[in-house]
């Protein structure tokens, strides 16, 4: 039995160790962390020097609860410091990813991924990590699907036919045209299970947009894409996006125009301002367009949407700043993606954030 029970998953958000989403996550009710299953990319914590860093700030985000857990890509920028030695020491596939396998052994409450990048060590790596008991995960992203079948057959034969196992189909970043691979994903699903009969797949994407000159709604695609497949596939499927994160890390570019976002249990809306104001009254006039919107849910109360309260008084402990605001729409997402198949318990919050 894995240290949480993968058939009672409803959604795997994709999260990593940055810290909008950390301050998102942390400020969930505990009754949400209870029901998600997250799968944390470590990378390195901000400026900190050591990987515990990483880990210490996963903890006081989600508590004493097990998650799984890999290598984010490295994405080395300014000063190489001792945290990227020992992402690249982990990397190392000797001896079955040796290195990774004991750093997970050494972290009780750790449920691994199994890694990808060295077929030749593969089984060795899957039934040591298999034999913790605590749960694997595979992640697939996009470049992989043409070997998913092989992927999967050396998994369940490491595995006990997917016990304890999730797939995860990552298809990264996408837009509208995501709608058009349902089949696909329904194709990589079936083959899998053909396989590992015992496994569950998890579905994962990010539609969240690169602009927002033009737009001020856009579905969530990757939940529209998962509601087909699940109807085809049924239970062995999981919900799985990026909590409204990007796929990618945008890069260059100037300071972002003020802008508030809400969400919707399908779409996200964009208030975004014309420029004219200074950034925090920017932000507190765009909170307080949203609250005059159809759209605001007053009975809807989590930190998120407290944090838009907040702004739209003019607090200056709000959101005056894009983490901010970014930090805000996580939670609010996380939180409705947790409850999306039983909305009414959505509005059912009575635990009190902190700031």
């Amino acid at each position: 039995m894995a240290l949480r029970d993968l058939n009672q998953i409803s959604y795997l958000p994709v999260l990593s160790a940055r810290p909008a989403e950390m301050v998102a996550l942390q400020e969930l009710p505990n009754r949400d962390k209870d029901l998600i299953l997250p799968f944390f990319q470590l990378r390195p914590w901000v400026a900190a020097r050591r990987l515990e860093a990483a880990l210490e700030r996963l903890d006081e985000a989600y508590g004493e609860r097990p998650f799984f857990v890999t290598l984010a890509e490295p994405d080395f920028s300014g000063e190489r410091r001792d945290v990227h030695d020992e992402l690249d020491l982990l990397r190392d596939s000797a001896g079955g990813f040796a290195r990774w396998c004991q750093f997970v052994e050494d972290r009780e409450r750790l449920m691994p991924a199994l890694q990808l990048t060295d077929v030749a060590q593969f089984d060795a790596q899957a039934a040591r990590l298999h034999g913790l008991r605590r749960g694997v995960v595979v992640h697939i992203e996009r470049g992989a699907f043409p070997f998913i079948r092989q992927i999967a057959a050396r998994t369940s034969a490491n595995t006990e036919l997917g016990s304890d196992t999730i797939f995860v189909l990552d298809f990264g970043r996408q837009t509208h045209t995501f709608l058009v691979h349902v089949a696909e994903a329904v194709g990589y699903i079936r083959t899998i299970l053909e396989v590992a009969p015992n496994a569950r797949v998890a579905i994962s994407a990010s539609s969240f947009p690169q602009s927002f000159a033009s737009i001020s709604e856009q579905p969530i695609f990757e939940r529209m894409v998962f509601n087909q497949v699940r109807e085809q596939v049924g239970a062995a499927a999981i919900y799985s996006d990026r909590g409204s994160a990007r796929a990618e890390r945008q890069a260059g570019g100037g300071r972002p125009i003020p802008r508030v976002d809400y969400v919707q249990p399908g779409s996200w809306l964009f208030f975004r301002d014309d420029g004219i104001l200074d950034r925090a009254s920017a932000y507190a006039q765009q909170a307080q367009t949203l609250m005059a919107s159809p759209a605001w849910r007053p009975d809807l109360r989590v930190w998120g949407t407290q944090m838009i309260e907040r702004t739209a008084l003019g607090d200056p402990s709000a959101i005056v700043s894009p983490a901010r605001a970014t930090a805000a729409r996580i939670n609010i997402h996380l939180h409705l993606q947790t409850f999306y198949d039983n909305p009414a318990a959505a509005f059912d919050t009575d635990e009190d954030w902190t700031d």
